[in-house]
């Protein structure tokens, strides 16, 4: 029973880990849209009408100089939401990292027979890295996103595109074989019963 609960537990674990991990991305990708030339403008109009009504007078900033401001304001706002969810996810992967190797070795000290399959399932999740990382490489960045980065003047590069495509793939990927994994060993306990 301690062992049913011990990997039970690791499971859950792991799905937080992960549904951790894909909301942080989410709200990294929600909050990283960058306000477009109608949407800064109409920025600027809100800010100088917040500050007319607030003085009861035309303020002595332009439309303009609010734009500017408001853009700033909501560019500063994009890019700490970003580094919030990059360092919530550089955390919970290293929390990943580390239970992963603790219940590795505990099992290899309980289990010295199991090393053998320890061995070829890293193996195999390496050679799956190392597949979707060849498949997501890529000589350029597509014109769709490079115009769109561009135009909101976020600097990219070539490897940052091909890092993002790869961490973002091997996400679902893994995702998708956690949850049929859960699915299949409930079905599987179920059946041997």
């Amino acid at each position: 029973m301690e062992n049913k609960t011990a990997k039970l537990s690791l499971k859950l674990l792991v799905l937080i880990i992960i549904v951790f991990g894909v909301s942080f991305g989410g709200w990294s990708i929600y909050k990283g849209d960058k306000p477009d030339p109608q949407q800064k403008m109409q920025l600027g109009i809100i800010a100088y009408n917040k500050e007319a009504n607030k003085c009861k007078c035309n303020p002595t900033k332009t439309v303009e100089e609010f734009e500017k401001e408001e853009n700033d304001r909501v560019v500063t706002d994009i890019i700490n939401a970003t580094d919030n969810s990059v360092s919530y996810s550089v955390i919970l992967t290293w929390v990943a990292v580390i239970i992963g190797l603790v219940f590795n070795i505990v099992g290899i000290i309980k289990n010295p027979k199991g090393l053998l399959k320890r061995v070829i399932m890293l193996a195999a999740f390496s050679i799956l890295l190392l597949i979707v990382y060849f498949a997501t490489n890529s000589n350029e960045v597509p014109i769709e996103i490079a115009s769109r980065l561009e135009t909101n003047h976020v600097p990219y590069d070539v490897e940052g595109y091909n890092l993002a495509s790869w961490g973002i793939i091997t996400a679902i990927l893994l995702t998708i074989m956690t949850v049929l994994t859960v699915i299949i060993g409930g079905v599987y306990s179920l059946v041997k019963k």
